[in-house]
C-alpha cells in the first residue's frame, strides 16, 4: 500500500507520455514533495524529463477539480452546484438505462484521450458489456494506422516501435518520427546502434534534430510519403538489392508490387515528393546495403488522412523485401501474449453483439470498423493460439463520425456521450464540428470525467474530478492494458491515494456499470490480477518485481521450439498485394492518393499545412499548463520559410491568419530553413490561460489549429477513417 504517514520513497512508473519511465516519488504525511528518476529501473536507468519531475505541479494545480460539478445554467454558461459522486452517478445511470430503451444502447457514445493512466480506455469494457459499439479513441491518428498496415500485411503489428540493436542494427530510418521529443528512451538506443556503426535516415518535412544528425535527410512534402516509399522500393527491386529468398519463401504479391514501384522511378517521385531522385537513390541502396535495417514509421504518417494506412503499407512492404522482418536487428514479429489475458479479450469485446458491432459508427464507411474486422481477426487468430479480437483497440469508433451523429441524428441518433481524459472540441480534426455536436440540442447528456475545466469539459452536464496517475496504481504500458505486443507486463502500487474526491477511471466504470447490472471485480488491481493469473502472476508480484517481466517468465505455456514465422494473414504469408483490402474495394497495393480536400481548394490555397510535432516538454492537453512548456513555448508558433512569408508580407514574430478550406486561426510567425518554400507547420491544438468567455473559452478558437483541419470522409483514409491533420492545402495572411 502507499505511504500514509511520515516521510517514505516509493517506486512508481510516470506516466506523464507513453514511454512510462520508472520514478522515486517522495512522500511527506500523504504529500508528494518530489518525483525523480530511478536508476534501478533496468530499461529507463534513471532518465526523467520535465512531464515526470514537474508532474506534482499538474497534480496540485490550482485548476483542479475536487468534487463532481452538475451544471445548473445553460450549457457552456459555467454556472455549477456542487453534487455528490452517488448523486451524479444515480442520475447518469438512469438518464443512459432511459436513452437506451428509446433509442438502443448505440446512442450511447464513451469518447476518450491518448494514454493519461494505466486504466486509459477501461471504459470500452464498459461499452461491451453494455452492447454499445461506439467507443470513440485516438487509434485513427496515434500508432494505428501504422500497426493495421502491418497487420494487413505481415499478420500481426506493431513491429515499428522494435529498438535497434547497438552493434546487429546497421541502419535506422526514422520516417515522420521524432523519438528524441517522444521517445527518449529510443532515441538513446538509437545513439548507441549509431556509435556501433549504425547509419542513419531521417524522411521528415522539417529540419528536426534527428535530421541534424543523419546520414541522409530525405525533405518530403507533407502526404507524399506513398510515392517515396514506392520509389524506395523502385530502386531496390530495379537493381535486384531486395531479399530474393526471403521473397520466394515468405511473401505473396511481389511481381505485383514490383509493377506498382514500376511507376514510381526515382525521376517521378521526385517532383511528387520533392526529394532529388540522387538522395531517393542513395537512400534505397543504403537500406539495402546496410542491415539489418528498422524502418519506423511515426505519427507523422498515422495522420495523413486519405494516405495513412497506404503509407504504412508501404513501410511495410519495404521491410518484407529488404529482408528485415524477423531478424536480430531488424522488426520484432513477436505476436501478442500467449498466456495473459489481454487486448479485446481483457475488454470483455465479445460480449458485444454482431448486429451492435456493425453499426459502430464509421463502419458503413470504413472497412476495418466494419465487417473488415472480422475477416482480419479471424486470419490472425489462426497463425496466434486462436486469440481472438487482437486488433479491437484498432476498430473504435470515427469521431467524425460521432459528432456527425449527434448533430444530424444520422446514420442514427447518439443522445448520450461520456468523455475521459480527453478535449474533443480541440484535439480532433475540425473543432467547430465537434463544438456544434456538444452544444447541440440533439445532445441530451454529456458527462465528462479529468483533471480540470478546459473547452470540453465546460460544456458538460456532470464534470466528474479525475485521479491524476500519481493517485492511481500502474499496469503495463501499451494498448490492451499489457505490452504492444509480445510477452509483456508491468505493475507499480499507486504512491498515494486518490486525494479529496478523485476517482479513477476503473471506479468510475466499475460503480457506473454495477448500477447497470454489470459484474467488475473490486479494485483495478483485482482486475489486473485476473488477467496475469493464466501465466502464473499475480498484481502484487509484479509490484515488487524491478522493472517488466518479459519472454518466458511472463508465460505459462512454453514456446514452440522451431516454429515457421507466424503470419496472421488469409494465406499465412508476408502479403505485398492484400487480398482482404481487395475484397473491400480498396487498392490491394500501396498507392499514393490525393486527399479531396485539395481538389475543393484550387489554386486559392497555394501552400502546404503540416500540423502538430512533439515537444519533449509536453504530451497533449495538459503540455501547456505545464511552466517548463510554457518558458519554451509561450505562444502558439506558425512555422514558414522566409521565402513564403516574404511572399505573403510577413515578418519574424508577426500574428499570422492560418486559413484552409475548414477554418481560420492566429499563430504567432517563426521564420526558419527548416522547412522548405511553401510548406508551413502549425502548433498541434492549443488554448492558452485566458479569461472563460463564453463565445471563445480560454481563448482557444483564436489559436486551435484543427479549426483548420478536415475530418470529411473524402479526405479520411477508407480502411479505418484515419482524419486529415498533416497536409492540407493553406495560405497565410497578417492578422488584423
Amino acid at each position: 500500500m502507499p505511504s500514509t504517514t511520515g516521510e517514505k520513497t516509493e517506486p512508481a512508473i510516470c506516466f506523464g507520455c507513453s514511454q512510462g519511465c520508472g520514478v522515486l516519488v517522495d512522500i511527506e504525511d500523504r504529500r508528494v514533495t518530489a518525483i525523480r528518476g530511478d536508476r534501478a529501473h533496468p530499461v529507463s536507468q534513471g532518465f526523467i524529463c520535465s512531464k515526470g519531475s514537474d508532474a506534482l505541479l499538474l497534480h496540485t494545480d490550482p485548476a483542479r477539480i475536487h468534487v463532481p460539478l452538475k451544471r445548473v445554467g445553460e450549457r457552456g454558461s459555467g454556472e455549477w452546484e456542487e453534487t455528490s459522486w452517488d448523486d451524479a452517478l444515480d442520475d447518469i445511470a438512469a438518464r443512459i438505462a432511459s436513452l437506451s430503451d428509446e433509442f438502443g444502447p448505440e446512442t450511447l457514445a464513451y469518447a476518450y484521450g491518448t494514454l493519461h493512466g494505466a486504466d486509459w480506455a477501461l471504459g470500452e469494457r464498459f461499452m461491451n458489456l453494455f452492447d454499445s459499439p461506439n467507443g470513440v479513441g485516438q487509434d485513427k491518428i496515434c500508432s494505428g494506422p501504422n500497426a493495421l498496415a502491418e497487420s494487413l500485411t505481415y499478420g500481426f503489428g506493431p513491429t515499428f516501435s522494435t529498438s535497434p540493436v547497438a552493434g546487429k542494427t546497421g541502419c535506422i530510418v526514422l520516417w515522420g518520427f521524432r523519438p528524441s521529443a517522444s521517445l527518449p528512451l529510443m532515441w538513446r538506443a538509437i545513439a548507441q546502434a549509431r556509435k556501433a556503426g549504425a547509419k542513419l535516415i531521417v524522411v521528415d518535412p522539417e529540419r528536426t534534430h534527428e535530421a541534424e544528425h543523419a546520414d541522409i535527410w530525405l525533405q518530403n512534402m507533407p502526404g507524399s510519403d506513398v510515392a517515396l516509399a514506392l520509389g524506395l522500393i523502385h530502386t531496390i527491386v530495379s537493381e535486384e538489392r531486395h531479399d530474393a529468398e526471403f521473397v520466394a519463401e515468405h511473401a505473396s504479391g511481389f511481381e505485383e508490387l514490383r509493377a506498382r514501384a514500376g511507376d514510381y522511378p526515382a525521376e517521378v517521385t521526385a517532383p511528387l515528393t520533392g526529394v532529388a531522385a540522387a538522395d531517393v537513390e542513395a537512400a534505397a541502396r543504403l537500406i539495402a546495403e546496410s542491415g539489418p535495417a528498422l524502418i519506423q514509421g511515426g505519427n507523422g504518417l498515422c495522420q495523413a488522412g486519405t494516405n495513412a494506412v497506404q503509407s504504412g503499407r508501404a513501410l511495410a512492404c519495404l521491410v518484407a523485401i529488404t529482408g528485415n522482418l524477423g531478424v536480430e536487428g531488424g522488426h520484432a514479429l513477436a505476436g501478442p501474449p500467449r498466456d495473459i489475458v489481454a487486448n479485446g479479450e481483457a475488454l470483455e469485446t465479445g460480449a458485444l453483439t454482431p448486429t451492435q458491432r456493425q453499426k459502430r459508427l464509421g463502419a458503413e464507411s470504413f472497412a476495418h470498423l466494419g465487417r473488415g474486422y472480422q475477416e482480419l481477426d479471424e486470419a490472425m487468430a489462426r497463425a496466434w493460439y486462436g486469440k481472438r479480437d487482437l486488433l479491437s483497440w484498432l476498430a473504435t469508433g470515427h469521431q467524425p463520425t460521432l459528432w456527425q451523429a449527434i448533430s444530424t441524428g444520422e446514420p442514427y441518433p447518439v443522445k448520450a456521450l461520456i468523455i475521459q481524459g480527453h478535449n474533443a472540441a480541440g484535439a480532433g480534426a475540425n473543432a467547430q464540428a465537434a463544438i456544434d455536436a456538444l452544444t447541440s440540442e440533439n445532445l441530451e447528456l454529456l458527462v465528462a470525467h479529468d483533471l480540470i475545466l478546459n473547452p470540453t469539459s465546460r460544456l458538460a452536464d456532470y464534470v466528474l474530478p479525475a485521479a491524476h496517475w500519481l493517485e492511481k496504481p500502474y499496469f503495463s504500458a501499451g494498448l490492451g492494458f499489457v505490452g504492444v505486443a509480445g510477452d509483456y507486463v508491468q505493475a507499480a502500487r499507486a504512491p498515494i491515494a486518490p486525494e479529496h474526491e478523485h476517482r479513477s477511471d476503473y471506479d468510475l466504470w466499475r460503480d457506473l456499470g454495477r448500477r447497470l447490472g454489470q459484474d467488475w471485480p473490486g479494485s483495478a488491481e483485482e482486475f489486473w490480477d485476473s488477467l496475469v493469473q493464466p501465466a502464473g502472476l499475480d498484481f502484487d508480484s509484479l509490484c515488487d518485481h524491478p522493472g517488466p517481466v518479459v519472454g518466458a517468465d511472463a508465460r505459462r505455456t512454453p514456446m514452440d521450439a522451431g516454429t515457421e514465422p507466424r503470419f496472421g494473414t488469409p494465406s499465412g504469408k508476408v502479403e505485398l498485394h492484400s487480398p482482404l483490402l481487395e475484397s473491400w474495394g480498396i487498392d490491394p497495393l500501396p498507392a499514393q492518393a490525393t486527399p479531396a480536400v485539395f481538389e475543393a481548394a484550387g489554386e486559392e490555397y497555394p501552400l502546404v499545412l503540416t500540423t502538430g510535432g512533439r515537444h519533449i516538454e509536453g504530451f497533449h492537453q495538459t503540455a501547456q499548463r505545464m511552466p517548463a512548456f510554457r518558458r519554451k513555448h509561450p505562444d502558439p508558433v506558425v512555422s514558414v520559410h522566409p521565402d513564403t512569408a516574404a511572399e505573403a508580407g510577413l515578418s519574424d514574430g508577426d500574428w499570422v491568419r492560418v486559413e484552409t478550406p475548414n477554418g481560420a486561426v492566429t499563430q504567432r510567425a517563426l521564420l526558419t530553413d527548416t522547412l522548405a518554400p511553401g510548406v508551413v507547420r502549425a502548433d498541434r491544438w492549443w488554448y492558452p490561460e485566458r479569461a472563460d468567455d463564453r463565445d471563445d473559452p480560454f481563448g482557444f478558437a483564436s489559436t486551435n489549429i484543427n479549426f483548420c483541419t478536415t475530418g470529411d470522409t473524402g479526405s479520411c483514409d477508407p480502411v479505418m477513417g484515419t482524419w486529415l491533420l498533416r497536409g492540407v492545402p493553406c495560405r497565410l495572411a497578417a492578422a488584423s
